[in-house]
């Protein structure tokens, strides 16, 4: 089973992420790396968060392993 912890860089779903947030319950939020845009006006969104169970199939199927140096 994967797992998570707090400052770790990881994987989701193929785009580069960091766990930036941990909860009691086994949740972590994930913030993307890149910023979103607006398909509309092609303005700035921030960056988008997920807030994850981390033995959900969700997590253990969209999280990858990232080496850092």
């Amino acid at each position: 089973m994967k797992q998570g912890k707090l400052g770790q860089y990881l994987l989701w779903r193929g785009k580069p992420a960091k766990i930036i947030g941990e909860s009691n319950s086994p949740e972590v939020i994930i913030e993307m790396l890149e910023n979103k845009c607006c398909p509309h006006c092609n303005g700035d969104l921030g960056k988008n968060q997920i807030h994850v169970i981390v033995s959900s199939p969700m997590y253990q199927e969209g999280a990858e392993k990232i080496e850092t140096i």
